[in-house]
């Protein structure tokens, strides 16, 4: 009976020596900082949608301290919200204020233990609540292009933006670091965009809106750095830049988003896609084009082809050109009139130059022989009478009005002639300009 209750204390007593040593390094272990709770969270506008790339601050609340009293305080740590709107910090136990920086509305405190998991915080951010920074958006545009960048101005409303372009257009040329801001129209709101380019040769195209901006859909290569109100996207690759209709320097910045809407594009969309004036996009039309089980209809696969031929596909031009050769009059007429006004340029010009000619009209008659029945199409002439003010970007020749009749046809396509004569060299430029394409359709007969 001694021997067990010698053992029973010898057991208890090792049990307690274990549990002893185990609180001994818990408690050690918590006095060193070793186990540190995870604070997670994320960041929403006021629609609900993730913010990604925006600062969240944490501060330190010691004991009795108010929102107000550690208002000039610096944050003790500064966290920036990944793709998905996500923010995480291991943080020593103790109570936090996390804010987003100007968002009034958006603080959150939290107390961190190290034995109880933190709840999962939700910063939401809301253009009302959002302290504006006078100084924007030249302050936005600077810090994109960096300290040393080029102000090259901003243009405000209505004014000619020649000089502040020429200036950008020159620093890209030379890549030295600039920015550039184009005042745009808002109602009760201040708007403009523009474009900076880094000491790392980055270029980018910047929006700023004093009211808020919409980041649907959201590019991949775009990011929100100072909440709602500015948007940076880089420019795709390899880059761009061209003065814009309005005078304006710009770059293709939708590489991507174009990409997927090509993917999975209607007709619209792959029109669309033609109309950027992107060459880059070629290769996923052209993939688009290989997958015969991609198009829901023929109109997909002819927008395709008509999208690449506008880009400057020489294959897709040449083919293009070979219906107004080898094919039926009413597959002529439709090239003529609906799928050539859409390709423009130089090429389409040309094409509609060679229209008006006593050729096109023979060849066309010898079409028609070889179709039974009566086609109920126009003449040549007429097609190119009736393109052609959509392809040429200086109006009509003198003495010619958009309306014609047949007894007009004849003077009207050799003053069409003499125009086009006049303008040969100012026009040959223009995009899609049909180099490589074989004009006299000998590789339409092979």
């Amino acid at each position: 009976m001694g021997i067990v209750l010698q053992f029973a204390r010898n057991s208890a007593c090792l049990m307690l020596a274990v549990c002893a040593a185990f609180f001994g390094t818990r408690s050690i272990a918590l006095s060193q900082g070793e186990a540190k709770p995870v604070l997670r969270g994320m960041v929403v506008d006021h629609t609900g949608a993730v913010v990604p790339n925006i600062a969240v601050e944490v501060f330190s609340r010691t004991s009795g301290s108010s929102s107000l009293q550690r208002k000039n305080q610096p944050a003790t740590i500064t966290l920036h919200t990944d793709h998905e709107g996500q923010f995480s910090a291991i943080l020593p136990p103790g109570s936090y204020e996390l804010c987003v920086p100007r968002f009034s509305g958006s603080c959150r405190t939290i107390e961190l233990s190290a034995l109880v998991t933190p709840e999962y915080l939700a910063l939401r951010i809301s253009p009302a609540d959002e302290v504006w920074d006078p100084t924007l958006p030249e302050s936005r545009f600077q810090k994109t292009a960096g300290p040393s960048a080029r102000n090259c101005g901003r243009v405000l409303l209505d004014k000619d933006p020649a000089r502040a372009t020429a200036c950008a257009m020159r620093a890209f040329k030379h890549r030295e670091p600039f920015y550039v801001i184009y005042d745009e129209h808002c109602i009760d709101c201040l708007s403009a965009r523009g474009m900076a380019w880094n000491s790392k040769g980055e270029p980018y195209y910047v929006s700023f809106d004093s009211m808020g901006l919409s980041a649907d859909p959201a590019l991949p290569s775009s990011s929100m750095p100072d909440g709602s109100h500015t948007q940076v996207i880089r420019c795709s690759q390899p880059v761009r830049v061209y003065i814009n209709e309005t005078g304006e320097l710009d770059c293709f910045k939708e590489r991507e988003l174009w990409e997927q809407r090509i993917e999975r594009g209607s007709r619209e969309a792959l029109l669309s896609a033609g109309e950027t004036g992107y060459r880059e996009l070629i290769p996923a039309l052209k993939k688009r084009l290989q997958d015969a089980e991609s198009f829901d209809d023929e109109d997909e696969k002819t927008a395709t082809k008509m999208a690449m031929a506008r880009l400057g596909d020489r294959e897709q031009l040449q083919e293009l050109l070979c219906r107004l050769h080898g094919n039926t009059p009413q597959e002529m007429q439709m090239a003529a009139l609906d799928q050539i006004p859409y390709v423009g340029g130089w090429y389409a010009i040309r094409i509609y130059r060679e229209l008006l000619m006593p050729a096109a009209e023979a060849r066309f008659e010898k079409a028609k022989s070889r179709q039974d029945g009566d086609a109920a199409v126009s003449v040549p002439r007429w097609w190119a009478l009736s393109s052609l003010p959509k392809v040429v970007p200086d109006g009509l020749p003198p003495g010619i009005d958009y309306g014609f009749n047949l007894a007009q046809m004849q003077e009207y396509s050799q003053k069409w002639l003499v125009w086009l004569q006049e303008n040969e060299e100012k026009w040959k430029k223009l995009q899609p300009t049909g180099a490589g394409v074989d004009f006299s359709a000998r590789s339409c007969k092979r």
